[in-house]
């Protein structure tokens, strides 16, 4: 789930359109997304761990803590025309709501129900600096208390976006 999340961020059209949406005032064409991301868990779920297997969890968190993902994104002048979501979520596990839209700032509200019924809700919320540049924030809870922050800085690459499939 979390790899479809962090896919989302891609800048993708939403699917419910709001009444007073306005689109973002960004360029269309190859961007480039930076995605990075911290997960917190819970200490009453570390110390439920044997030692070993605890051990071996805040290693795996500590190595991929601030490691950023870099990925392409094709956005054309039909997806900027609907406000950002997360399509790559194919298997419609979350819901998302348009909380406020203007040329320069979108809010999106998530909810994802995973097949376990376990929930992760949040908050991710899109700023364009320039024609040219974007940052994002998203903000998610599961239930059990783990929290997932996550930080998208995006720039144009240019108009054509080569082998890079439209979003």
């Amino acid at each position: 789930m979390k790899k479809a999340i962090v896919m989302g961020t891609l800048l993708l059209p939403l699917i419910a359109a709001a009444a007073d949406f306005t689109p973002l005032a960004v360029k269309p064409g190859l961007w480039e997304v930076t995605l990075t991301s911290k997960i917190q868990l819970p200490d009453a779920m570390l110390m439920n761990l044997p030692p070993d297997r605890r051990a071996q969890m805040e290693a795996m968190m500590s190595s991929r803590a601030g490691q950023p993902t870099v990925v392409k994104s094709c956005l054309t002048k039909e997806s900027l025309s609907r406000a950002l979501d997360f399509g790559a979520d194919a298997k419609k596990t979350c819901q998302y709501k348009l909380v406020t839209s203007s040329a320069s700032r979108q809010e999106v509200d998530i909810e994802c129900t995973a097949k376990d019924g376990k929930t992760t809700s949040g908050k991710m919320t899109f700023e364009a600096l320039s024609p040219e540049s974007g940052r994002a924030t998203m903000q998610m809870t599961q239930d059990g208390g783990t929290k997932m922050n996550m930080t998208i800085n995006s720039r144009y690459l240019g108009a054509d976006c080569g082998d890079v499939k439209p979003r």
